[in-house]
């Protein structure tokens, strides 16, 4: 069993520890750490806890130390305070004057300490009045000191030997006087000013100028009206100021039935219940120092109490008194109002501010005692409503920039501002689409619909316009779908108002509104229409198609986006065919003089140029003659140069028409032959018994024509010639062969109108007024052929236009 470790408390020395083994020393080690550290969190913690005693010790040390300085000091002053000498120097002053105050001058000296006490308290109250007015705490308080001072200054005048000083303080106190005055006014102005300091305000300007209480509410009133007209001249807030002034209007007519005449007679009877001398507020002003000159002041001074009239006022006067001043500050009120919402441009800042004094109005309606409040209602609805149509019609009138920039445009033509560059030009695709295709949808967009920078321009401005119209759009519904919340209070002879506002505000003013959107916009499109029609180009202006192209378009951009409250389908309608006509007559002029050139080159002498492509049984024409499909090629050609963009239905039937009557007046001032009766002479078929005709047939072959037909060698129409010459004779004469296509032309002419008549396919309303189909029937009649065959020419002409018309797309 180990052996049990030693106490080193009981060692005598420390060689004793090593006397043992190394495991027992080593444990003894252990041991005495452990203690040690016991002991030093005991000891830290034993220190902690009275570290905070020490440092209050140790405050409170210092504290008495300073304090035992200061008692020490102080009974230094009192000892010195305290000699002998000066004790009895006091003693025997003491002593003098109550000797003094019991000799016989005593009446004498104290008229002289009654002077010099009351010019003190007079000197000190400008001092007290200006230290009030400074703070702003108590103007009542003011006027109490101002009337004080004046009741010294009167008393003192009545001296024999007043002193100089009173002409100096008199002036001065008038000039507080008109400072307090001008305080209280702008107390007056405030909107904000509750019953209670309005009242106390009161009675300080009735004290400061001895007004009664239907002096003071009369001055109230009067303050206010000059506000209320300041705060609708004043411009520098804005729209700001209108809501003040209307808020101040109405805030009189609160506090006038709140104050008068009950609150502000009280409050004046209080005033005159007791001497201003003997008032608390007064009496403790230690600048007066009146606790001191109490019993040098005379009784006059100390006894005044103000004369008020407080009971001048009735309800009845009150009621006329606040009728009176509403009329009279309400109509400069909305003169007030009418001429600085001539200075809104804006229609929904206009709105807005309508808004919030109509709310204004009905939230506090029944105050308005004085006035009919159908009247005011209507009065404020026709100065917003007429601004409104004012802005509107001014809104409006900016459509006249673009008859104004068209003028411009027209009067100053430049052969570029028509320049459209083609579909399938260079420059349709950009090189680079990184960002998207808006440019190229654009760009596409521009040249499908003829879109030049001019006529971009106009689209520009016009849409600006129509932004504009639809902003005036939404303000209306807006005004339609507003709710005026009735309010609970309702007194009843404003029942029938409160019942109708809705109806006024929310469906008359907008319905008011939108007429005057409605006729301005007439008065506008009128006037851009009158501008285009004035501007229409001539007959002799060289640049007359471009010029009506450009008006077209316009015209179009502007149909198209006609506003909500214009939708006139009738709109151009008088300038829009005169242009159509126009680009017609110039578009058909080219193809037309072309057309007459090829058909006088006609050569009657050769059979057409289709000839050998007749088909059927008899063999008719399948195709139209060269001269009538390049007529309409060159036709569509010419159209396109004018502008694909242009030709609607309504400018394709203008041209189709004017095409039908000019080349129907050209085909029929070609020579034309008289065509034999062909009974029997159909494509070479003779008929034995009707050679009478044959000499006919000869002058059909020289004198009918047809473009594209080759001109005969002369050789060969010789030796024609002799042919027919040397041929067999019928009783002594010699007989003509005729040729088998001596009635071709005129059978291809009638295919070829047929064919234009496919074409040129309108809707007239008489036949008379289309001259192809006069002619075809002419030459059907002449040709004598069987209905069958000229139903199948009809027939095939229109399957052949079928084929082609894609060739003709503008036509098609």
């Amino acid at each position: 069993m180990a052996a049990e470790a030693p106490d080193p408390k009981a060692f005598q020395s420390w060689q004793e520890a090593f006397l043992y083994p190394i495991p027992v020393v080593r444990g003894m080690e252990r041991q005495l750490r452990r203690n040690i550290e016991s002991n030093r969190e005991k000891l830290r913690t034993l220190v902690g806890a009275s570290y905070r005693d020490l440092l209050g010790t140790a405050e409170s040390i210092i504290k008495m130390d300073g304090e035992m300085h200061d008692v020490e000091a102080y009974m230094s002053e009192i000892g010195q305070r305290c000699n002998t000498r000066l004790m009895e120097k006091k003693s025997a002053n003491l002593r003098g004057w109550s000797r003094d105050c019991e000799a016989p001058t005593a009446m004498a000296d104290s008229a002289r300490y009654a002077l010099a006490s009351h010019l003190a308290v007079l000197h000190s109250c400008p001092d007290v009045i200006s230290r009030l007015l400074k703070s702003g705490t108590s103007l009542l308080l003011a006027a109490k000191v101002l009337v004080l001072s004046r009741r010294l200054h009167i008393k003192l005048s009545q001296e024999t030997d007043a002193p100089p000083l009173l002409e100096a303080l008199r002036s001065r106190l008038g000039s507080l006087r008109q400072r307090l005055l001008s305080r209280l006014d702008r107390r007056f102005k405030d909107s904000t000013l509750q019953n209670g300091p309005l009242v106390e305000a009161m009675c300080a300007f009735s004290l400061a100028t001895s007004s009664s209480a239907k002096d003071a509410l009369r001055h109230f009133q009067h303050v206010r009206r000059d506000s209320v007209s300041e705060e609708m001249r004043n411009r520098s807030a804005g729209d700001e100021n209108m809501l003040l002034a209307l808020r101040l209007y109405l805030k009189t007519l609160k506090d006038s039935q709140a104050v008068a005449p009950g609150p502000l007679a009280h409050a004046l009877e209080q005033q005159k219940s007791t001497a201003l001398f003997k008032s608390k507020e007064v009496f403790s002003i230690t600048e007066l120092n009146l606790d001191i000159h109490e019993r040098w002041l005379s009784d006059e001074v100390k006894t005044f109490t103000p004369y008020i009239r407080h009971d001048d006022l009735t309800k009845k006067e009150t009621e006329q008194f606040l009728r009176q001043w509403a009329k009279q500050t309400f109509e400069p009120l909305l003169h007030g109002l009418q001429d600085r919402i001539k200075d809104i441009q804006g229609l929904a800042v206009l709105i807005n501010l309508r808004k919030e004094i109509l709310d204004l109005w009905l939230a506090n309606h029944h105050f308005w005692l004085a006035l009919d409040s159908t009247e005011t209602l209507d009065g404020l609805r026709d100065i917003f409503n007429t601004q409104a149509t004012r802005i509107i019609r001014a809104r409006t009138s900016s459509l006249g920039t673009v008859g104004t920039t068209i003028q411009e445009i027209l009067r100053n033509w430049r052969p570029e501002s028509d320049s459209t560059p083609s579909l399938w030009g260079h420059g349709v695709v950009p090189g680079d689409m990184i960002a998207g295709a808006e440019s190229f949808q654009e760009n596409l967009k521009n040249r499908t619909h003829g879109k030049t920078e001019a006529v971009n321009n106009i689209s520009r401005q016009y849409e600006a316009f129509i932004e504009g119209i639809k902003e005036i759009q939404d303000i209306i519904k807006v005004l339609r779908a507003t709710r005026w919340v009735d309010d609970v209070d309702e007194v009843d002879d404003e029942d029938d108002l409160l019942d109708n506002k809705q109806v006024l505000l929310s469906e008359d003013d907008p319905e008011i509104l939108q007429k005057a959107l409605e006729r301005a916009l007439r008065d506008s499109f009128a006037d851009i229409q009158s501008t285009i029609d004035h501007e229409l180009p001539y007959n002799l202006d060289p640049f007359r198609g471009p010029k009506s192209g450009f008006l077209l378009r316009t015209w179009r951009n502007l149909r198209q986006l006609l506003p909500e409250g214009y939708q006139n389908e009738n709109i151009g309608m008088e300038s829009i065919p005169k242009l159509q006509d126009i680009i017609a007559d110039e578009a058909i002029a080219g193809p037309l003089e072309r057309c007459s050139k090829r058909l006088a080159r006609i050569d009657s002498t050769r059979a057409p140029a289709t000839r050998s492509l007749w088909e059927g049984n008899p063999e008719l024409p399948i195709l139209s003659s060269p001269w009538c499909y390049r007529f309409l090629l060159d036709l569509s050609s010419s159209m396109i140069v004018s502008g694909s963009d242009l030709w609607s239905t309504q400018a394709v039937a203008k041209l189709k028409r004017q095409v039908i009557i000019s080349l129907g007046h050209r085909i029929k001032g070609t020579p034309e032959p008289d065509i034999p009766r062909m009974n029997g002479i159909v494509n070479g078929n003779s008929d034995p018994h009707k050679s009478d005709h044959l000499d006919q047939g000869s002058q059909i072959q020289e004198e009918v024509h047809a473009n594209g037909y080759v001109k005969p060698d002369v050789d060969k129409q010789n030796g024609a010639n002799a042919s027919l010459t040397n041929g067999p004779q019928v009783n002594g004469n010699t007989r003509q062969n005729t040729p088998i296509y001596s009635v071709d032309v005129p059978v291809q002419l009638y295919f070829d109108i047929s064919y234009l008549l496919e074409a040129l396919a309108i809707k007239i309303n008489v036949k008379e007024d289309n001259p192809l189909i006069h002619l075809q029937e002419s030459l059907a009649e002449r040709l004598d052929l069987e209905s069958e065959s000229l139903q199948r020419m009809r027939q095939d002409a229109a399957e052949f236009w079928k084929r082609t018309n894609l060739v003709f797309a503008l036509l098609a």
